[in-house]
């Protein structure tokens, strides 16, 4: 009798099978063409033009193919992936103020009303959302208007920790700015991260500055969703009384990630399973299993089986919406969506178009997922799973049923890693290598601590409630404390990893085609991931050959704060007013300019006016000696006696002196001014530096200064 065969990543795989695949290239190609070129009115008019007249030839073409037969088929699929690629780059630039002629910052207006749009994030010192913006309102009108803003909130000592929620409708001064961009090496891109939310402007205003005035705007679907799971959160810090147990509880089951503490996510990076703390497609599949088999076969027949698909896509794009509509789990339920249905049906689908369709469909709903970091590991591991996982099992079979099960957890583990490893540590500059064996260890105690967290929230109050809560809670503490200890082993992971998109790119080449080569025992292949390996090792030689004799001072953009560093071949030393290493300004702005130029442990905090001295580097009473190279920090408040020649100048705290004054004093031939001056200060000294011919740099509002001592000075 004939088999079907299973399509596996080893048969060959004809377009025809995959046509979802060829949507999605074209889509994603006008979604990456809109995030890379600037957005204007004229070409995107351009753009429109070119969509509706795409779509106009190709439905044309197929009725005329249909009507004498298919004589051309190839023509009407390339005007139809044309309309793909247009639409993509026409929806990333719709909601942009340079084309959206309804936003509210092209309004001159006083105030702006709008409804808040996400979840508030709630801090110490301030409460942080995304804002809606629906009506301007002028002298005297009031238009209604598009767009959205990030709007922080101080909070002070009287206010409840959250007064705001989804839904809300506010009125606040229409006093924004634009969200500015990166000021220093390395620093993360918060522009870019709220232009993939199409949110260009900022603002930042105490409580007593917003005015509510109901809670009827948003969604009402979501806003119940959100509120429910609120009662869920609390439903859980009454059953958990550890802080750690309920964080990681909300976390992990209903994806509430605002009580997660660094310490905490670290653990979870190091080992390799922050995908845990992550909602997506394990627990989609889990909630998946629990609802198939509360339904069980739910009756016979046509009427049956359609019911009994309809409660379980209810039941899974429910749970999608109560955690979020995070990328990962809107994969996931896109995926098994696509399955279910296509095998209630009775429909054949192949793995990697059923991949394509979801992606596909979820970036035409939301373009910019395409640059979104989860959104992209997510499709990777699912991709080396698919990808890998079949040759892994083929070439380690194991038959004992009770070993079975964890070579295949193994192998998948391995398989998702290769997927999404590489683009990990390029984004992350670290990779766990203990991720296999703490996958292995927490993978029954995570799925018992979801069944446990189900059956807390599912079940109502009584006794047996509180015991289920503190086992739930004893393995929540578990499994922290293994893979906490797990995390301090040595070696644990390897950081300092940092590569450009276009090693990362030939590391993917290398990984591909080596397993191909090794699956199908093809010595090109195999020869072509060699060469990609040589040129890889080949930029990073390259790399570390730059670093020898390598002597750098930079003055960092830290607001009104005073943070420089300098650095050497081997060692970096940053030279601060703030109180530790650890203060989020230098983790985020500071650090990652000097990590990727040395190793974490390398890098000395120095506090400012502590005096310090190696055979590099002299510090004391704001005067700087690296190598041969003088920096002086100078605020006014210290007199010098004498005549002292310096490289570099930096004024802070507006001192009240002219440049004449400090020539008397001072000889240096670079003029810097930071944050901490007043505008007019700057502005007295930037024309009093131009009058002398002294090079002038303003810190405020600019780029870090970064100093190669190796050039001269101009």
């Amino acid at each position: 009798m004939f088999q079907p065969t299973e399509i596996t990543p080893e048969h060959a795989v004809y377009s025809g099978h995959i046509p979802f695949v060829r949507f999605l290239l074209a889509l994603s190609s006008g979604i990456i063409a809109g995030n890379l070129i600037a957005p204007a009115y004229a070409v995107y008019a351009i753009l429109v033009t070119v969509c509706l007249g795409s779509m106009v030839v190709f439905l044309a073409m197929a009725c005329l193919d249909r009507l004498r037969g298919c004589r051309y088929p190839g023509i009407p699929s390339v005007f139809f992936l044309l309309f793909l690629a247009a639409s993509g780059w026409v929806r990333v630039w719709q909601p942009h103020p340079a084309v959206d002629a309804t936003h509210f910052s092209r309004a001159g207006s006083t105030t702006l009303s709008g409804y808040i749009a996400d979840e508030p994030s709630v801090r110490d010192r301030h409460i942080r959302f995304l804002l809606a913006v629906t009506h301007c309102k002028g002298a005297d009108t009031l238009m209604g208007c598009s767009g959205t803003l990030m709007l922080t909130i101080r909070r002070d000592d009287r206010m409840e920790r959250s007064p705001f929620a989804y839904g809300d409708r506010l009125v606040i001064p229409a006093d924004y700015e634009s969200v500015e961009p990166p000021y220093n090496p390395g620093e993360m891109d918060y522009r870019r991260y709220l232009a993939n939310q199409h949110t260009w402007h900022q603002a930042y205003f105490p409580a007593t500055d917003v005015y509510k005035l109901d809670s009827r705007g948003g969604h009402p679907l979501i806003a119940y969703a959100l509120a429910l799971r609120a009662r869920m959160v609390a439903k859980f810090a009454r059953c958990l009384s550890d802080s750690v147990a309920l964080s990681v509880a909300s976390t992990l089951i209903l994806g509430y990630r605002a009580a997660l503490s660094p310490e905490l996510i670290d653990s979870f990076s190091v080992t390799g399973t922050i995908h845990v703390l992550s909602v997506s497609g394990m627990h989609v599949v889990i909630v998946c299993w629990l609802l198939a088999k509360l339904l069980g076969r739910m009756g016979g027949g046509t009427y049956g089986r359609i019911t009994r698909l309809v409660l379980l896509l209810a039941g899974i794009w429910g749970y999608a919406l109560l955690t979020g509509f995070s990328p990962a789990v809107l994969r996931a339920s896109m995926m098994i969506s696509i399955i279910m249905v296509a095998t209630g049906f009775g429909l054949s689908h192949q793995r990697y178009n059923s991949i394509a369709a979801s992606a596909f469909f979820l970036l035409w709903y939301h373009p910019n997922w395409l640059v979104d970091i989860g959104f992209q590991l997510s499709y990777l591991a699912v991709l080396g799973m698919v990808f890998l996982l079949p040759i892994l099992q083929r070439l380690f079979r194991v038959r004992h049923p009770y070993l079975r099960p964890v070579t295949d957890y193994a192998a998948m583990s391995v398989a998702a890693q290769t997927g999404a490893g590489p683009l990990a540590a390029y984004y992350f500059h670290q990779f766990p290598l203990y991720f296999l064996p703490a996958n292995l260890l927490i993978v029954l105690p995570v799925s018992a601590i979801m069944y446990l967290g189900f059956a807390l929230l599912l079940l109502p109050y009584g006794e047996y409630l509180t015991w289920i809560g503190q086992l739930l809670e004893y393995l929540i503490l578990l499994t922290y404390w293994l893979l906490d200890s797990m995390a301090q082993w040595p070696l644990a992971r390897i950081a300092g990893i940092w590569m450009s998109w276009w090693e990362n790119l030939l590391l993917y080449l290398a990984i591909i085609l080596f397993v191909c080569a090794c699956s199908g025992r093809n010595k090109r292949m195999l020869y072509g991931a060699l060469g990609a390996v040589l040129l890889l090792g080949f930029s990073s030689s390259i790399t570390e050959s730059g670093k020898v004799g390598r002597h750098e001072v930079v003055l960092f953009n830290t607001g009104r704060h005073m943070a420089i560093g300098f650095v050497g071949p081997d060692d970096a030393w940053l030279y601060s007013d703030l109180p530790a290493a650890d203060h989020p300004t230098i983790r985020f702005r500071v650090m990652p300019k000097l990590e990727s130029a040395v190793a974490a442990n390398r890098i000395h905090f120095i506090r400012k006016d502590r005096p310090y001295r190696d055979d590099q580097l002299y510090m004391r009473s704001g005067l700087i000696q690296f190598g041969d190279r003088r920096v002086l920090v100078y605020d006014g408040g210290k007199s010098y006696h004498g005549r002292l020649d310096v490289d570099i100048l930096l004024l802070r705290n507006n001192p009240d002196v002219g440049v004449d004054e400090l020539r008397r004093v001072f000889s240096f031939r670079q003029l810097i001014l930071d944050g901490s001056n007043y505008d007019r200060t700057i502005t007295r000294f930037t024309a009093e530096a131009k009058s002398a011919g002294i090079p002038v740099y303003v810190l405020k509002r600019n780029f870090a200064y970064v100093w190669p001592t190796e050039a001269p000075l101009p």
